[in-house]
């Protein structure tokens, strides 16, 4: 059971999004951008503008302290969680 680090960039979604659903799946904030979910946590950092042309859009880099056999499962559902498409 080896824990590894995992990094996504979340574009288009706000930071208070990706709050909501890490409390809505029983995550415990426990300080600053860092929530506990059963045995694995997750961090999220500040907020930033990123500008894609004459585009701006909310990013967010969230990290992941998971177990690597939980990983796939959990951002499979977090995936599917913030699946959209442009319009």
């Amino acid at each position: 059971m080896a824990i590894e680090e995992h990094f996504l960039e979340m574009r288009g979604m706000p930071h208070r999004d990706l709050e909501e659903y890490f409390l809505a799946i029983g995550g415990v904030r426990v300080g600053r951008g860092l929530y506990l979910v059963s045995n694995w946590e997750v961090h999220l950092s500040d907020e930033w503008t990123c500008t894609l042309g004459s585009i701006q859009v909310p990013a967010t880099k969230v990290t992941f302290r998971v177990d690597e056999e939980e990983w796939p499962e959990i951002v499979k559902v977090f995936r599917l969680r913030f699946l959209s498409a442009g319009g």
